[in-house]
C-alpha cells in the first residue's frame, strides 16, 4: 500500500535540508526560514520572521535582485546567480542562490554555502567529471570551453581536440539547425530548454541525447547530455513508466485535443482512453476550471512557459475532483498535464482547520512562549482567563501574567510535576490560581527546547476538583509521551487519518479513538460500539474509564435503546441523568461507576447507522463538559473511518 507524503515529513525534510531555505512574501517580507538559513545568519527563527529580505544581503546583492525581480521573477521565471549574505555579526558569506517565484507574488530562494566551494575551486570540474551524463560548456560565441570526460567519450574526441570548435560541429545537420534556432530565440533571452537531437561522433556515429541547455551569467551555455540509446532500444519505456504513475497525465496536441491519458487518468475521469481521444481537454474541467485552463494556455503555455495551479475535474458521473495541475509545453506545441489528486489534501487541511479552530476555541488557556519567554501565541481561552486580547498580548513578556518567581517555579519543575499550581494576574490586577502543564517543545534536529506549551485552568474557586485536574493533566501528558507529538498537542483529526492510512489494526485503531475523545474532552468514560446489521446488536469495540463488568458487556440490542432515538432523531442525545433514562442498558454499571451524564453520538455514515460513541462524566461535571461542537465534527470522521474500515 502506497502512502502520501505528509506536510509534516516535507516540514522535516526542509528543516533538515544542508541548504538555507527562505520564503518571502511580494514585498521580501520574511515569512518562513529553515533552521540552516538561521544557522547561516546567526538570527533566530523570532527575529527572521520580522525582517525584510534585504536585511540579509550586502548592497551588490540588493542590486542584483531588484534586476532579476523586474525581470526573471515578473515573469515567473526561476534563476540562479551567487551573492552574499550578511550575518548578525556584520559578516558576508558567498552563497548560489536559487530563486523560484511563488503564484501569490512571493519567491522562495534555496541558498547554498560556497564558502568550501571557494576555497576550493575545482570541487566543482571534479564533481561533473565523475558525472554519469555528458557536459558541454561554450562562451557567448558557442564555442567550447570545456567538456566532461563522459563528453568526451562520448564523441571520440580529447578534449584538446574539442576546445576552441563551436558546439554545431558536434551535432548532425537536423540538430545544428535546432540549437541554432533555441539559442537565437531562447538562450540569448536567458531562457533554459530542453529537447532531443543527435551528437555526431569524430568517427561519424549519431547518438541520439536529450538535451538540456541553460544559459550562463556571461552569455555562455552550458550543456547536459544524456545517453539515449538504450532508450531508444526500448521504445516503450517512457510509456511504461508513465503508464504505472499514482499521477494522472494527459496529453494534448498544439490545439488541446486529446492524443493520450494514462490509465490513473482514465481510472480518474471514469472514461476509457477510446471514450478521449479527440476531445478537448476543457471537455474534462469545470467550467471555472477550464476558463483558468484557456487563459493560462494563451498567456503561458503557447510561449513556452510551465505552470502549477489548482483546478476541478469533472468526472463521467459529474463528480468534482480537486486537483494539482503541472502543465508543460511540448515541443510540437502540444501540451502534456500532471494531475495529483487533492482530496486527500483537502481532507487533511479541512481537519487542521478544525483543529486550529478548536485550539483557539478552547475554554483552558493554551499560551505558547519561546526561550526569552515572550509570549507567542494566545488563544480564547487565555483571553478570558487573563482578559487580554490577543493583540495586547502577543511578543509581550510571561511576567505580564505571572510573576518571575512563578515563571522559574514552572520552568524548574517541568520535567519532575505533570500539574503545577500557579498564580496569574487578570487585567484587572486581580490574582488568579490556576492548574497548569506546561511542556516543552523541541527543534528535533538540534534536540533543544525552543519554545513552551503552557494550558491552563481557573481553580480559584475549584479547589475540590484539584485532584480531577491532576490526573487529567497527567494523562494528556502521558498520551503526548507516548505518541511522540509535542509540538502538536491536539492534532487528533491528522493523527487518526495517518493511523489508518498506517494500519489496518481495528483494536488500535479503536483504542485511538476513544483515547483521544478522552483527551479532547476531559470526560470520564468513553465507549465506542459498532452496529451488526444481520444481529441488530452494537457490539463493544473499545472503552476506556469503565471496569471490567462494563468492558464484559460485548453486544446491546440496538432495538429500543438510546442509540436507536438518536439515529432516529439524527442528533446526538444530551442526558444530565443517565440513571434515570430507563432505556439504559447498563444502569446498574453506570452507578456502579459513579457515572452522571451522557453524551450518545450516532455514527452515520452514507446516511447509515454504523455505530456509536457514548461519552460519560462524573456528578460534579455534569453535561457541561461536552458542549463542544467539535466533538461531533471530530465524530464524522469516525463514522467515516468505521464506515469503510470495519
Amino acid at each position: 500500500m502506497r502512502h502520501a507524503i505528509t506536510n509534516e515529513t516535507y516540514q522535516k525534510l526542509v528543516e533538515s535540508m544542508n541548504e538555507a531555505v527562505w520564503m518571502g512574501d511580494k514585498n521580501h517580507n520574511t515569512i518562513y526560514a529553515n533552521p540552516k538559513f538561521c544557522e547561516l545568519t546567526g538570527y533566530k527563527s523570532v527575529e527572521i520572521k520580522k525582517m525584510n529580505s534585504y536585511s540579509f544581503w550586502d548592497k551588490e546583492t540588493i542590486e542584483k535582485i531588484k534586476k532579476i525581480d523586474a525581470t526573471e521573477r515578473k515573469s515567473g521565471l526561476s534563476s540562479s546567480y551567487e551573492g552574499r549574505l550578511l550575518t548578525k555579526e556584520g559578516k558576508q558569506i558567498p552563497v548560489l542562490i536559487s530563486g523560484t517565484p511563488l503564484s501569490g507574488g512571493g519567491s522562495i530562494a534555496i541558498l547554498t554555502d560556497l564558502r568550501n566551494l571557494k576555497k576550493k575551486e575545482d570541487i566543482y570540474k571534479r564533481l561533473v567529471e565523475h558525472m554519469n551524463e555528458a557536459v558541454w560548456m561554450g562562451d557567448k560565441n558557442e564555442v567550447t570551453v570545456y567538456a566532461n570526460p563522459k563528453f568526451c567519450e562520448l564523441m571520440e574526441y580529447s578534449l584538446e581536440e574539442m576546445l576552441g570548435r563551436k558546439s554545431y560541429d558536434f551535432w548532425d545537420e537536423k540538430s545544428a539547425a535546432r540549437v541554432k534556432n533555441v539559442n537565437k530565440f531562447k538562450r540569448k533571452k536567458g531562457i533554459s530548454s530542453t529537447y532531443e537531437g543527435k551528437l555526431q561522433t569524430k568517427s561519424g556515429k549519431k547518438i541520439p541525447v536529450f538535451l538540456s541547455g541553460t544559459p550562463l551569467a556571461d552569455g555562455g551555455t552550458i550543456g547536459i547530455m544524456t545517453d539515449l540509446r538504450d532508450l531508444k532500444e526500448q521504445k516503450d519505456l517512457y510509456k511504461r513508466l508513465v503508464e504505472h504513475m499514482n499521477e494522472a497525465v494527459w496529453m494534448g496536441d498544439k490545439n488541446e485535443v486529446t492524443i493520450y491519458a494514462n490509465p490513473k487518468f482514465c481510472e480518474l475521469m471514469e472514461y476509457s482512453l477510446e471514450e478521449m481521444l479527440g476531445r478537448k481537454s476543457y471537455d474534462f474541467w469545470d467550467v471555472e476550471s477550464a476558463q483558468k485552463v484557456k487563459l493560462i494556455n494563451q498567456a503561458k503555455r503557447k510561449k513556452g512557459v510551465s505552470s502549477s495551479y489548482e483546478g476541478a475535474l469533472l468526472t463521467k458521473s459529474g463528480k468534482k475532483i480537486p486537483v494539482l495541475l503541472s502543465g508543460t509545453p511540448l515541443a510540437d506545441g502540444g501540451t502534456i498535464g500532471i494531475m495529483t489528486d487533492l482530496r486527500k489534501i483537502k481532507r487533511k487541511e479541512e481537519a487542521e482547520k478544525i483543529l486550529s479552530n478548536a485550539v483557539q476555541n478552547s475554554n483552558d488557556a493554551i499560551v505558547v512562549f519561546n526561550n526569552q519567554e515572550e509570549i507567542i501565541s494566545w488563544n480564547k481561552g487565555a483571553k478570558i482567563l487573563f482578559g487580554y486580547k490577543k493583540d495586547e498580548i502577543i511578543n509581550v513578556q510571561l511576567s505580564k501574567i505571572f510573576s518571575k518567581k512563578e515563571i522559574n517555579f514552572a520552568l524548574k519543575n517541568i520535567t519532575k510535576l505533570k500539574n503545577l499550581d500557579l498564580e496569574g494576574k487578570h487585567k484587572n490586577k486581580k490574582t488568579i490560581k490556576i492548574a497548569a502543564t506546561v511542556t516543552p517543545i523541541y527543534d528535533n534536529k538540534k534536540k533543544k527546547v525552543f519554545s513552551y506549551l503552557l494550558i491552563g485552568r481557573d481553580i480559584s474557586e475549584q479547589t475540590s476538583f484539584e485532584e480531577e485536574l491532576a490526573l487529567k493533566y497527567q494523562k494528556i501528558r502521558e498520551a503526548y509521551d507516548k505518541l511522540g507529538l509535542v509540538k502538536r498537542q491536539t492534532d487528533y483529526l491528522l493523527d487518526l487519518i495517518e493511523l489508518c492510512n498506517e494500519t489496518n489494526d481495528k483494536t488500535k485503531i479503536a483504542d485511538f479513538i476513544v483515547t483521544s475523545i478522552i483527551m479532547l474532552t476531559q470526560g470520564d468514560a468513553c465507549v465506542l460500539r459498532k452496529y451488526n446489521a444481520k444481529k441488530d446488536t452494537l457490539n463493544l469495540l473499545s472503552s476506556f474509564g469503565v471496569d471490567r463488568d462494563w468492558r464484559g458487556k460485548a453486544a446491546i440490542n440496538f432495538k429500543n435503546c438510546l442509540t436507536e432515538k438518536a439515529y432516529k432523531s439524527k442528533m446526538p442525545l444530551r442526558i444530565l441523568d443517565v440513571a434515570k433514562e430507563h432505556k439504559h442498558q447498563s444502569i446498574y454499571l453506570v452507578k456502579k461507576n459513579n457515572l452522571a451524564s451522557l453524551l450518545l453520538i450516532p455514527l452515520i455514515y452514507k446516511s447509515k447507522l454504523v455505530g456509536s460513541l457514548s461519552l460519560y462524566a462524573d456528578s460534579k461535571k455534569k453535561l457541561e463538559v461536552f458542549e463542544n461542537a467539535f466533538i461531533e465534527k471530530y465524530c464524522r470522521l469516525v463514522s467515516l473511518v468505521l464506515g469503510r474500515n470495519f
